[in-house]
C-alpha cells in the first residue's frame, strides 16, 4: 500500500512540474489554420509564392527596383492580412486603421489558440499570462511619412498605442480581461521560444494558471526583396533548410500561438492535451563566436545539453528535432555540429541518423519572431498524426547535405511515428540573431491524458450563436456534421464544449439530440427559427396553473432524472407527511416514485405543487429566476412560496390542508373557513417577487398576502386564469413566459403566441419529459435569459473539443495616407474579400 501511495504521489508530483499544451492557432503562407498547416506540412508543399510583373506593378513597386537583376519577386504572404472584424475586437475604425496588422493579427491567434482548447477567452476561468513576441515594424513610420507628406495630422499618441511592440501584450490582456503577467519578448528569431519557455516559468511559480505564448511576423509591404551578397537572404528566392543548394532565407509572413495550462489542471478539466511542455531552456552565446550576428556552436551545444537534462531524457528518446534550419550555408552546418555534440554527450551513439531533422520554414518561411511557436505547432501535429512530415525541399528535388556521422536525418516521405510505452518526444531549436537561444523538449501526454470523467444527460442541449444569421448557419452546419455518425462520449464532448467554452452571441438558436446515434425526435433549427437575443434579459414570468395534464408523467421522469429536482421533492415530501393521513401521502409519493396518476384532489394538489417547486429549484439551480409570478388555484399557493409569502415547509402544509379542505364534501364557503383556519398558523410575508391575485385579476398586495382570509377566500372565489395573465401581457408585452407544472394548455388559452409562451413540460409521453425541460431551457437561452452553465454542467459535463470556432467578418483596415503612397501593399487586401477562419 506504501509503495503505490508513493507512486501516485510521484505521478501528481510530475503532473504539477509539467506544463500542457491545450490550444494552438497558426496562421502562414497557404495556412488558415492547425488543419491547413498540417496538410502542407505532411505532403511537402510550401506557401511559397513569384509574383509576376504584372502584381508588381499593380502593387506599385517601381520598376527600375523590380527590374533590377538582383531583386527577387519572391513572397511567403499570409493570405488577407489587413482582414479584421472590428465589431467582434471592440474596435472602432479609426482605432484599427492605427493599429498594427500584427496586433491585430495576434489578437485574433490568442483567441483561436484558446478557443481550439473548448474555452471562451473572455471567460477564462483562472489567471491567465501573455508572453508574445513580433517582428520589427515599420507601419508607424510609414504612417507618419505619408501624412507628413500630405500635411495630415496623426494621432501620435493612439498610433504608438497601437503599433509599439510594448503594448502588443497588453493589448491582448486588455481586450480579453487577463490578468497574468503580460510581456512582449522581443529576442529575434527566437522570440516566441523564448516566450514559451518564460510562460512554462510563470505557470510553474504559480504567477499564472495558464498563459498565451507565441509570435508575430507581417510585413504589409511584401512584394520580394534586394539580393545582397553576403547577406543572409537567398538569391534564388528559396528557403531550402539542410539542402546543399541552400543559399539563404527568405521571410515568411504569419502568426503563431500556443494555449498553455499546468498539467494537472488541464488533465483535471478534461481539457486536450495536444502535448506535454518536457522541458525549457534559454541562454546566450556571449562573446563566444566569430561576431555578433554568427551563431555560437557552444551556446548551442549546452543549450540542448541542459534542456535534455531539464526534461530529464536521453538524446536517444528525440525522434524529431525541429532545427531553426533558416536555411543558411554557414548556420545550418553550426547548428548540426553542435546539435550532434549536444546529442552524443547526452546518450546518441555513432552516426545512425535515429533522429529525423525537419525545418517548417522550408513550407512557410522564416517567421522570425513566430517561427518557434510554428515549429512547435508543426511537432504537436506529428504527434497527434502520429507522422514525422517530410523536409520539403527533398520533396522538390532538392540535394541534401551529407549527414552521415551525426545523429540525424532527412526523408522525402513522411515517416510513420507510433506511440510507444517510452513516449515520442520532439525538440525545437531557435536561435536569435544576437546570440538569444531557445530550446524546448515536447513530449506526449501520459497515458491518463484525461482524468475528468463524462457525466451526462441523454439528450444533449446544444446552444448555437453566432453574429448574424449567415453566420449561424454556417454553424449549424459545421455542428450537425461533427454530430452525425459521432459517438456517445463525442456527442457529450460536443454538448458541453458548446456549453460552457463558446461566446453567446447576438443571433442564436438552440439543438437538442440524444447521445445514440438515433436521429428520432432531432430536429435542427433553419434559419427562420433563428432569435436575436435583446442586450438585457427579458422580463421572464412564471406561470403556475392549477391544471394536472401531464403531472404524473412529469413526476416520475424529473424525480429520476434531475438530481435537484429530486432532493427538492423529498424535503417537500418529508414536509407533507407530517400533515397527510399515511394512504394519502403514500399516493403523493407514488406519483413521484412510480408515475401513478393521482384522481382525488387531496393527491393531485400536492403533487402540482411538488412538481412546481421542483422545476423551480432545477432553474434556480441553473441562475434562472422569475421577475413576476401568476398563479391560478393550488398554483397561487406554489407562487406565494416563490415569492416569499410562505416559507417552503409552510406553502407544503396549506397545499395539504388545501387539497383536503376541497375534497370533503363541505360546501366551498364552509371549505374556505377551515383552510382560513389552518392558515392562521402558518407566517406570512409581504411577496418579494411581483405575484398577481388570481382573486382579483391584479398585483397581490402585502396586505392581501398576510391575510389568511385572503388564502381562504382564493379557495372559491378567482376570476380566470387567461384573464389575469391578460393583464400582464399588457403590462409587460416583451416578456417570457414559461409554464411550471404540467400541461400547455393555459398557454394556449391565453394565446400568448409561440414566440413569447414557453412550457417545462409537454403533453407528450413520460419520455419526453425530460427532453421537454431540456428545451424549454435551450428556448429561455434563445431569448435572453442568463442560463448559468457552470451550474449545468455539475449534472452534464464531459471533455472539451475544437468545435464550432466562430466566424469572423473580414473588413480590410488600412490607414488612409498608406492608400496611394506605399508601394507593396497589394490593392487585391482591401477588396473585402471573406475568409473566416
Amino acid at each position: 500500500m506504501g509503495d503505490l501511495v508513493d507512486a501516485m504521489g510521484e505521478v501528481g508530483r510530475v503532473m504539477s512540474d509539467r506544463v500542457a499544451v491545450t490550444g494552438m492557432s497558426i496562421r502562414a503562407a497557404g495556412v488558415r489554420s492547425a488543419a491547413d498547416f498540417w496538410r502542407l506540412l505532411s505532403t511537402g508543399r510550401s506557401g511559397r509564392r513569384e509574383i509576376d510583373n504584372a502584381e508588381l506593378v499593380r502593387r506599385r513597386i517601381p520598376g527600375r527596383r523590380y527590374k533590377d537583376p538582383t531583386y527577387v519577386p519572391v513572397s511567403y504572404s499570409m493570405e488577407d492580412y489587413l482582414g479584421f472584424d472590428l465589431k467582434a475586437f471592440g474596435f472602432g475604425r479609426s482605432e484599427a486603421e492605427l493599429t498594427d496588422p500584427q496586433h491585430r493579427a495576434m489578437l485574433e491567434a490568442c483567441y483561436r489558440a484558446v478557443e481550439s482548447s473548448g474555452y471562451f477567452i473572455g471567460s477564462l476561468p483562472d489567471r491567465v499570462g501573455v508572453f508574445v513576441g513580433s517582428r520589427t515594424s515599420g507601419y508607424a513610420a510609414q504612417i507618419e511619412h505619408c501624412s507628413a507628406a500630405a500635411d495630415n495630422n496623426v494621432d501620435l499618441a493612439g498610433l504608438a498605442i497601437g503599433t509599439d511592440p510594448d503594448y502588443m501584450s497588453s493589448r491582448v490582456s486588455y481586450t480579453y480581461g487577463l490578468t497574468g503577467p503580460s510581456m512582449t519578448v522581443l529576442t529575434a528569431c527566437s522570440s516566441s521560444s523564448v516566450a514559451v519557455h518564460l510562460a512554462c516559468q510563470a505557470i510553474l511559480a504559480g504567477e499564472c494558471d495558464s498563459a498565451l505564448a507565441g509570435g508575430v511576423a507581417l510585413d504589409i509591404r511584401d512584394a520580394g526583396y534586394t539580393f545582397t551578397e553576403g547577406g543572409i537572404y537567398s538569391r534564388r528566392g528559396r528557403c531550402e533548410p539542410y539542402m546543399a543548394s541552400a543559399d539563404g532565407t527568405v521571410d515568411g509572413n504569419g502568426v503563431a500561438v500556443l494555449f498553455l495550462r499546468r498539467l494537472d489542471t488541464a488533465l483535471a478539466a478534461g481539457d486536450p492535451i495536444l502535448g506535454v511542455i518536457a522541458g525549457t531552456v534559454v541562454n546566450n552565446d556571449g562573446r563566444e563566436r566569430a561576431g555578433f550576428t554568427a551563431p555560437g556552436v557552444a551556446g548551442q551545444t549546452e543549450l540542448i545539453e541542459e534542456a535534455l537534462d531539464v526534461a530529464e531524457l536521453n538524446s536517444s528518446s528525440i525522434g524529431l528535432l525541429e532545427g531553426h534550419g533558416a536555411g543558411t550555408s554557414i548556420g545550418d552546418a553550426l547548428e548540426i555540429d553542435a546539435a550532434t555534440q549536444a546529442f552524443r554527450s547526452s546518450g546518441a551513439e555513432g552516426g545512425a541518423g535515429e533522429c529525423r531533422l525537419h525545418s517548417v520554414k522550408a513550407n512557410i518561411g522564416n517567421l522570425t519572431a513566430a517561427a518557434g511557436a510554428a515549429g512547435i505547432i508543426g511537432c504537436l501535429l506529428a504527434l497527434r498524426h502520429g507522422q514525422i512530415p517530410p523536409n520539403a525541399p527533398l520533396v522538390d528535388g532538392a540535394p541534401p547535405i551529407d549527414l552521415r556521422g551525426t545523429p540525424f536525418r532527412l526523408a522525402a516521405k513522411p515517416t510513420a511515428w507510433q506511440r510507444s510505452d517510452q513516449g515520442r518526444y520532439a525538440a525545437v531549436s531557435s536561435f536569435g540573431l544576437g546570440g538569444t537561444n531557445a530550446h524546448v523538449v515536447i513530449g506526449d501526454a501520459e497515458p491518463e491524458v484525461r482524468l475528468a470523467s463524462r457525466k451526462g444527460r441523454f439528450w444533449q442541449l446544444l446552444p448555437l450563436s453566432a453574429d448574424d444569421p449567415e453566420r449561424l448557419t454556417e454553424a449549424v452546419g459545421t455542428v450537425r456534421a461533427a454530430v452525425d455518425g459521432a459517438s456517445a462520449e463525442v456527442r457529450q464532448d460536443i454538448g458541453h464544449t458548446l456549453r460552457t467554452g463558446r461566446p453567446e452571441l447576438t443571433t442564436r438558436s438552440a439543438a437538442l439530440i440524444p447521445v445514440d446515434d438515433s436521429s428520432t425526435g432531432v430536429t435542427w433549427p433553419q434559419p427562420v427559427q433563428f432569435r436575436t437575443a435583446p442586450e438585457g434579459p427579458p422580463t421572464l414570468v412564471f406561470m403556475l396553473p392549477g391544471e394536472e395534464a401531464g403531472a404524473s408523467d412529469a413526476a416520475l421522469a424529473l424525480y429520476g432524472a434531475e438530481p435537484v429536482f429530486r432532493s427538492t421533492v423529498d424535503d417537500g415530501l418529508a414536509a407533507m407527511e407530517q400533515v397527510l393521513p399515511p394512504q394519502t401521502f403514500a399516493a403523493v409519493r407514488d406519483a413521484f416514485l412510480h408515475g401513478r396518476y393521482p384522481t382525488a384532489t387531496q393527491v393531485s394538489q400536492p403533487v402540482l405543487h411538488l412538481l412546481g417547486v421542483g422545476q423551480h429549484a432545477f432553474l434556480r439551480d441553473l441562475g434562472v429566476g422569475p421577475d413576476l409570478l401568476v398563479g391560478h388555484g393550488v398554483g397561487e399557493l406554489t407562487a406565494a412560496q416563490l415569492s416569499g409569502v410562505l416559507s417552503f415547509e409552510d406553502a407544503a402544509r396549506a397545499v395539504c390542508w388545501r387539497g383536503q379542505a376541497m375534497s370533503g364534501s363541505a360546501e366551498r364557503a364552509e371549505a374556505a373557513v377551515r383552510l382560513t383556519r389552518r392558515i392562521r398558523d402558518v407566517r406570512l410575508n409581504p411577496p418579494t417577487t411581483p405575484t398577481v391575485s388570481c382573486v382579483t385579476g391584479t398585483w397581490l398586495t402585502s396586505e392581501e398576502a398576510c391575510d389568511p382570509g385572503y388564502w381562504g377566500a382564493q379557495l372559491r372565489e378567482h376570476c380566470p386564469f387567461d384573464e389575469a395573465l391578460r393583464s400582464v401581457v399588457s403590462q409587460h408585452p416583451e416578456a417570457v413566459y414559461l409554464q411550471l407544472n404540467g400541461g400547455t394548455s393555459p398557454l394556449r388559452t391565453a394565446q400568448l403566441g409561440d414566440d413569447a409562451a414557453l412550457a417545462l413540460v409537454s403533453d407528450g409521453e413520460a419520455s419526453d419529459c425530460r427532453r421537454s425541460l431540456l428545451q424549454a431551457v435551450g428556448a429561455l437561452w434563445e431569448r435572453g435569459v442568463r442560463i448559468d452553465w457552470q451550474a449545468y454542467a455539475e449534472q452534464d459535463h464531459a471533455l472539451r473539443i475544437d468545435m464550432a470556432p466562430r466566424t469572423f467578418e473580414r473588413t480590410p483596415c488600412l490607414h488612409p495616407s498608406l492608400l496611394e503612397h506605399c508601394p507593396g501593399i497589394d490593392p487585391a487586401e482591401l477588396s473585402g474579400k471573406q475568409v473566416g477562419r
